[in-house]
């Protein structure tokens, strides 16, 4: 199971976290300058936090500059795209899920690092269960408490290798988070916002010293 947030930033796109004041989304996705960026609620469950992920990256991949996303259709290629992205059929199939039981889904999800609803939905999707046995098995879940979180996950939240790669050099360099945050004009707190639950990060308001008292600070915006 690939860690998908290294796998995006080895690929070129920028991943955040959604500040507190937005975690009514689920996630959040654009592009800037020929940048992509992802902006993820890190407040959520490992499972969904990576299917997040994932969808966020449909939209980048079919939803870009040339066509922008509108509406329900956009939202269910995304999830279409995301569900394959994560589950791929071959994959499925060779784990022979056919008419899986609530108890089989729940090992299953493990090894797919999904919620039980989305690996639930890939099954139907894919054949694997009928649909009577696909609302039956949801409403069970949901019962159970499935429809918004992960019940007895230990699955930890997938991190930024390179922003803690960032940090961890400029820490070296003698600077320290709120020294970060004023060199690209943010509060220290709205800084630590885009990295909550990415790396693990405290910020420092203490101490004399300023950027100004110190080496130049370069870094990239945009």
């Amino acid at each position: 199971m690939p860690n998908l947030v290294h796998l995006l930033e080895a690929n070129g796109v920028r991943v955040f976290s959604l500040p507190s004041d937005c975690l009514d989304a689920d996630a959040f996705s654009t592009t800037r300058s020929g940048t992509p960026f992802i902006f993820l609620n890190t407040r959520k469950s490992g499972e969904r936090g990576r299917f997040d992920a994932a969808h966020e990256l449909g939209h980048l991949v079919m939803h870009s500059e040339h066509r922008i996303p509108h509406g329900v259709e956009a939202e269910q290629e995304a999830q279409q795209f995301a569900s394959s992205f994560l589950m791929p059929r071959s994959g499925i199939l060779a784990q022979k899920l056919n008419g899986a039981t609530i108890e089989r889904i729940l090992s299953a999800k493990r090894k797919w690092g999904v919620a039980a609803m989305a690996l639930t939905y890939r099954l139907n999707d894919l054949g694997l269960i009928s649909e009577w046995s696909y609302r039956t098995t949801a409403k069970q879940l949901s019962q159970m408490g499935f429809r918004r979180s992960e019940p007895g996950s230990h699955m930890v939240r997938e991190s930024s290798q390179l922003l803690a790669k960032v940090f961890e050099a400029l820490r070296s360099q003698g600077f320290s988070p709120a020294e970060v945050a004023e060199a690209i004009n943010v509060f220290p707190e709205e800084l630590n916002e885009y990295v909550f639950g990415l790396i693990p990060l405290a910020i420092d308001g203490g101490g004399e010293l300023t950027l100004r008292e110190r080496p130049s600070l370069h870094l990239v915006k945009g």
